[in-house]
């Protein structure tokens, strides 16, 4: 994703200044993440912390890719 994409990108940045707007990025998609995330937590929507809830969506998921 986006977080991936800027960290990769500040390492093969040659200028300063292009670094920074990439790190500037960077910042802003980490935060976003978070607020997806939270947003998703709170309402069940992501059982990030529930194991057997995300690998039975898992299992449904492969069900489902599988039947296609």
């Amino acid at each position: 994703g986006w977080v991936r994409n800027y960290a990769l990108a500040i390492t093969e940045t040659a200028t300063p200044a292009l670094r920074e707007v990439f790190v500037k990025h960077l910042n802003n998609a980490i935060k976003l993440h978070a607020k997806v995330f939270e947003f998703m937590e709170e309402r069940s929507m992501y059982p990030a912390y529930d194991l057997e809830r995300l690998l039975a969506n898992d299992m449904e998921n492969a069900k489902k890719a599988l039947s296609m």
